[in-house]
C-alpha cells in the first residue's frame, strides 16, 4: 500500500478545547465526532453534571461552539488507576436554536479492530505549549504514537510519542485508512498512552443513559459528509527506494568493536529502536561513524525496508545542518520527491512527507555529528522493526535512550586496524606506532594511509610523533591540542605547494571542497590543484568525496577530510598570514575566504551562469555557508547573488537563508534600498513556495522600503510582485492595478526588460477575465519589448503565453504555430524544459483534435525531461493530462 502523507492542520477544525464554561479553564481534548455531537473522555468532565454546559473552543479563527454534558461511562477508577472500561463522555451542541449541526464531520471507524502488530496511529489533540504555565494557551497538534498491544480491560496501549497533559479526549487516527478509530486517554505519563476504540460506543453492559446517547451519535454519523475530512489525507504514488547510505569505502578497514556492535544491538532493543552513540570526552575521530555504518553494514538483512545515513556536519567552523536540510536531503536521495517539491515543502511538510515515506518500512537510519536534540526534529521513526543510531560529542538527550558512550581503540583492535591498512609490520612498531596515536582510529588510519602508499617509514613516523605524558584520555581543552600534535608530522612532510592545499582544505566552507574552488582559492591552475589534492590524499590527510559520483568535470571533483583533520588545516591557516591587497599581512583563513568570494561571485554572474545547473547544485552549500559565515560587504555581496541565483535553480532553502542574511547586513548598514531589494527576494521565495501570504507580507514591506530609498526599480520590484499574489488568488482587479503600478516605475528609469514582464503580468489578468483577444494583445506587446531588449528568455514566455491564450479561445492552428515557436526560443537559451512545455503544449492541442495516440507521445515526452529535471509540478500536471487522455480512450 502507498503511504499517506497527513496534513495535521486540515484535521484541526475537527477538534476542540474542552473548557469549564464561565471561567474558561482548560479540562481537555474532544472532538466532533458527528452533526451535533462533541466525544471525549469522563475523566475530562469529571466534576461537571449530565447536563451542565461547557465552551468549546476550536483552531484558528473557527468560532467557538457552546454544548452540554449529555452522558457519561461511569468514572470509577480501578486498582491500576485507570479509569473504569471505556472512559467516554457526549456532549451534545446546542445553541439558542437547538442543537447545532452546522459543522463538518470526520469519518468515524465504529468497527475498528485492534491491529495484529505494532503500527503507527495519529493523535490530534489539544495541548498547551508549556505544560507546565497554566497561562499556555493551549494549542491544536498531532502526536505520533505506535499501537503496543490490548490490556486485560480492552484499552488500547500506545508508545512512542509525547503524551502530554490535556490531550485526553482527542482523536486517534487510523491514517491508512483516513479514519478516527479510538479516543485518545492519557494515563502514561510522557511514556505514551491508552485509547479507547470506537467499537465500545456499541458495548452493550454500559448504562442506558449513555448508550441512547451514543446511538444517536452513531446514526448521526452515518449521515455525515466526510469531503472536508478527506482533504487531510494524500496518498503517495511508490516510488522506487534508494538507499541513502554513506560509501562502503568508509568502513572498508573497520575491525574489532565487537563487545560495542552488540552492546549497540541490545541498546536499540531495550529503547524502542533508538540508541544515542557518544565519545567519551567529546572529540572527534574516536570512531562513533565507523562504528555505527558498520553496524549497519553487518545487519543490512534485518532492515529490508531501506538504509538512510545523514552527516549533519555539526563540527565544522561553518553551518550545522539543520533538520529541515537533513529532511531535504533525504527525501531527494531516497527518490520520494524531487528537488523542486522539496523546496516549496517547509520543515513540517517535509516531516509529515517523510513520516509518510518511512511508514511500514523497516529501516535503518543513521544520523551523524548531531550536537543538538532540535536537529533530530521530524526525522525520529518508530515503526515496528526500524533502528535509528544518532552520534554526537555532546550530551544530546533523547526521551527514554541511555546514551552508549564510545571509548578509543583497545591495543589489539588498534593493531588490527592498522594492519588491514597497511599490511603487515613488525609488531613492536606497530604497538608502538598506536600507543603514540592514543588509539585513535582517525590518527591510526592517517599514519597507515602514509606506509601504505610509500610516503615514510614506519620508525620516521614513530620518531616524530611525541611519547604520551598523560593518560589516553584528557576532556581538558588541551586534548585537541594533543591529538594535533601527532598530525603535526605528517603535515610537515608534505611539500610547501601541498601545505597550502592541506591548509585551503581546513579553510574551506561546507562539506567537502571542489578542485575548481580550491584553485581558484590557492591562485594555481586546475590541474596544480588535482595533483596537490592526490598528494594528499596519498597523505592520508584528504579523501575523494564520491557521494554524488564521479564527476566528467574536473572543476567539481570533490575532497573532504574527517572533521578532526579539517579543523587542523584551519588552526593552521589560522596560524598562516599573508600579504593582503594594501600589502599588510592579514591571516590565511581570511584569505582564502576572500579568494573564494571573488571565485564564487565570477561564476554567478557570468554570462553562461545559465549553462551551471550541475556546478551550482554541487557548489550551492558552500557558497551558502561562505556567504553567512561573516558580516563583511564581500559577505553581503556574496548572499545577494547566491539568493538570487538559487530561485533560478529552485533552491528555495538556500535562497530564503541568504536573502536573510543580506537584509539583516543591509539593515545593519543602513541602506534601505538594498534592504528593500531582499524584502522582495524573499517575497519571491514565499510565491515560488506557494506561501501567498508570505510572499504578500515581504513584498509589501519591499514595497514601504523601495518607496522610503526613492527606488523605482524597487517600487517596480514589489509592486510586480503584489500583482502576482492576486493574480494567483485571481483577484483580477488587484493585479492589475498593481501591474500598472509596476508598469509606471520601470518607466521612469526606462527599463524595457522589466516592463515586458508586466505586460505578460498584465496578459495574464486579461486571460483570468476570459478576454482572449485582449490577453494576446497584451502577449504580443510582451514580445516585441523583449525583442527591442534582445532578451531571449522574455521572447519564450512571450511565445508560450500566446500559445496558451490561443489554445483557450480554441484558435488550435495559430496555437500550434506558437507553440513550435516558443519550442524553439526555450532550445535557443538552453532551456529543456520550457522546450518540454512547448510539447505538453502540442500535446494538448493534438488532444483537443482527438489525435490522442500525437498527444501521448507528446505528453510522455514531456514527462521524461521534467522527470529528469525534477520539476514535480510539471510532472504533476502532465500526469494529469495523460489521465484524462486516457479516460477519454
Amino acid at each position: 500500500m502507498s503511504p499517506t502523507a497527513i496534513d495535521d492542520p486540515r484535521l484541526f477544525p475537527f477538534v476542540v478545547r474542552i473548557e469549564t464554561a464561565g471561567t474558561g479553564a482548560f479540562r481537555g481534548s474532544g472532538f466532533l465526532a458527528a452533526p451535533g455531537f462533541v466525544l471525549t473522555c469522563a475523566h475530562v468532565v469529571s466534576g461537571l453534571a449530565d447536563g451542565d454546559p461547557v465552551r468549546l473552543g476550536r483552531s484558528g479563527t473557527l468560532a467557538d461552539l457552546q454544548g452540554t454534558v449529555r452522558a457519561r461511562t461511569p468514572a470509577a477508577p480501578g486498582l491500576d488507576g485507570l479509569w473504569a472500561w471505556p472512559d467516554l463522555a457526549i456532549i451534545e451542541l446546542v445553541d439558542e436554536h437547538g442543537r447545532f449541526t452546522d459543522h463538518p464531520c470526520p469519518r468515524l471507524d465504529l468497527l475498528a479492530e485492534a491491529p495484529s502488530e505494532p503500527v503507527r496511529r495519529r493523535a490530534v489533540v489539544a495541548v498547551r505549549p508549556d505544560p507546565a504555565s497554566r497561562e499556555s494557551e493551549p494549542r491544536m497538534r498531532g502526536v505520533d504514537f505506535t499501537w503496543e498491544s490490548v490490556d486485560d480491560r480492552r484499552f488500547w496501549w500506545l508508545t512512542g510519542g509525547q503524551a502530554l497533559p490535556g490531550m485526553s479526549g482527542g482523536m486517534l487516527v487510523d491514517t491508512g485508512r483516513g479514519a478516527i478509530v479510538g479516543v485518545v486517554n492519557n494515563t502514561r505519563g510522557t511514556s505514551g498512552a491508552v485509547a479507547t476504540p470506537l467499537s465500545a460506543l456499541g458495548d452493550a453492559s454500559l448504562p442506558e443513559a449513555f448508550r441512547a446517547a451514543a446511538d444517536e451519535l452513531v446514526s448521526a454519523s452515518r449521515i455525515a459528509g466526510s469531503a472536508h475530512w478527506d482533504g487531510a489525507f494524500t496518498r503517495r504514488l511508490d516510488f522506487e527506494w534508494r538507499d541513502y547510505w554513506t560509501p562502503e569505502t568508509s568502513t572498508d578497514h573497520f575491525v574489532g568493536r565487537l563487545d560495542e556492535l552488540e552492546k549497540l544491538r541490545g541498546n536499540l532493543g531495550e529503547s524502542g529502536g533508538v540508541a544515542v552513540v557518544q565519545s567519551i570526552g567529546g572529540f572527534g575521530g574516536v570512531g562513533k561513524t565507523a562504528l555505527s555504518v558498520a553496524f549497519g553494514n553487518r545487519y543490512r538483512d534485518q532492515f529490508p525496508g531501506g538504509r538512510v545515513f545523514h552527516d549533519f556536519r555539526s563540527y565544522r567552523w561553518s553551518r550545522s545542518d539543520t533538520a529541515a536540510d537533513a529532511l531535504g536531503s533525504v527525501l531527494k536521495a531516497v527518490g520520494a520527491a524531487g528537488i523542486d517539491e522539496i523546496a516549496r515543502l517547509d520543515h513540517r511538510e517535509r516531516a509529515e512527507l517523510w513520516q509518510a515515506v518511512a511508514s511500514d518500512r523497516r529501516l535503518l537510519m543513521v544520523w551523524d555529528n548531531v550536537d543538538g536534540v532540535e536537529q533530530l526534529d521530524g526525522l525520529i521513526v518508530r515503526g515496528d522493526g526500524c533502528a535509528t543510531i544518532v552520534t554526537s560529542r555532546d550530551i544530546v538527550r533523547v526521551e527514554g535512550v541511555k546514551p552508549m558512550r564510545l571509548d578509543v581503540l583497545d591495543e589489539a583492535d588498534a593493531v588490527a586496524m592498522f594492519t588491514a591498512i597497511a599490511g603487515e609490520h613488525p609488531p613492536e612498531l606497530v604497538a608502538e606506532l598506536v600507543r603514540r596515536d592514543l588509539y585513535v582510529p582517525v590518527l591510526i588510519r592517517t599514519h597507515a594511509e602514509e606506509v601504505v602508499n610509500e610516503e615514510i617509514a614506519l620508525d620516521e613516523i614513530i620518531a616524530d610523533l611525541p611519547d604520551p605524558a598523560a593518560a589516553r584520555h584528557d576532556p581538558q581543552p588541551d586534548h585537541q591540542k594533543d591529538l594535533f600534535d601527532r598530525l603535526e608530522g605528517s603535515y610537515r612532510r608534505l611539500d610547501e605547494q601541498t601545505r597550502l592545499a592541506f591548509r585551503v582544505l581546513g579553510a574551506h566552507p561546507g562539506y567537502s571542497a571542489t578542485a575548481g574552488s580550491l584553485a581558484a582559492a590557492m591562485g594555481c591552475e586546475l590541474d596544480e590543484a588535482a595533483r596537490r589534492m592526490k598528494r594528499l590524499v596519498a597523505a592520508g590527510l584528504a579523501e575523494r568525496n564520491l557521494e554524488g559520483g564521479g564527476q566528467r568535470d574536473h572543476r567539481l571533483r570533490a575532497y573532504k577530510a574527517h572533521d578532526l583533520i579539517r579543523a587542523y588545516g584551519a588552526h593552521l591557516a589560522q596560524r598562516e598570514s599573508v600579504p593582503g591587497e594594501d600589502g599588510e599581512p592579514i591571516g590565511e583563513r581570511l584569505h582564502t575566504q576572500l579568494a573564494l568570494m571573488g571565485y564564487f561571485v565570477d561564476q554567478l554572474t557570468g554570462e553562461t551562469f545559465m549553462n551551471k545547473k550541475d556546478w551550482f547544485g554541487i557548489e550551492s552549500d558552500s557558497i551558502r555557508d561562505l556567504a553567512l559565515s561573516g558580516t563583511s560587504d564581500a559577505h553581503a555581496r556574496l548572499a545577494r547573488f547566491i539568493g538570487y541565483r538559487a530561485l533560478v535553480y529552485c533552491r528555495y532553502d538556500v535562497a530564503e537563508a541568504a536573502f536573510r542574511h543580506a537584509k539583516t547586513l543591509a539593515e545593519r548598514a543602513g541602506d534601505t534600498q538594498r534592504t528593500a531589494h531582499m524584502l522582495w527576494g524573499l517575497g519571491e521565495v514565499g510565491r515560488m513556495t506557494g506561501d501567498l501570504e508570505e510572499a504578500a507580507e515581504q513584498y509589501g514591506r519591499a514595497l514601504a522600503a523601495s518607496r522610503a530609498a526613492a527606488d523605482p526599480g524597487g517600487i517596480g520590484n514589489a509592486e510586480r510582485g503584489l500583482g502576482e499574489v492576486a493574480q494567483l488568488l485571481g483577484d483580477a482587479d488587484e493585479a492589475e492595478a498593481r501591474y500598472r503600478a509596476a508598469m509606471e516605475a520601470y518607466g521612469e528609469i526606462e527599463d524595457r526588460r522589466r516592463i515586458a514582464y508586466v505586460q505578460r503580468g498584465l496578459a495574464r489578468v486579461a486571460e483570468l477575465r476570459g478576454d482572449h483577444a485582449l490577453a494576446e494583445e497584451r502577449f504580443a506587446a510582451a514580445l516585441e519589448s523583449s525583442r527591442a531588449v534582445g532578451d531571449a528568455v522574455g521572447v519564450a514566455y512571450a511565445r508560450r503565453g500566446t500559445a496558451e491564450v490561443l489554445l483557450a479561445a480554441g484558435d488550435l492552428d495559430r496555437s500550434v504555430e506558437q507553440w513550435r515557436a516558443a519550442e524553439a526560443a526555450f532550445e535557443e537559451v538552453g532551456s529543456p524544459v520550457g522546450v518540454a512545455t512547448s510539447w505538453q503544449g502540442l500535446g494538448k492541442v493534438a488532444f483537443a483534435r482527438g489525435e490522442l495516440d500525437e498527444a501521448e507521445d507528446l505528453f510522455e515526452q514531456a514527462y521524461r525531461v521534467y522527470r529528469e529535471h525534477g520539476d514535480t509540478v510539471a510532472v504533476e500536471e502532465v500526469v494529469a493530462d495523460l489521465a484524462r487522455l486516457r479516460e477519454a480512450r
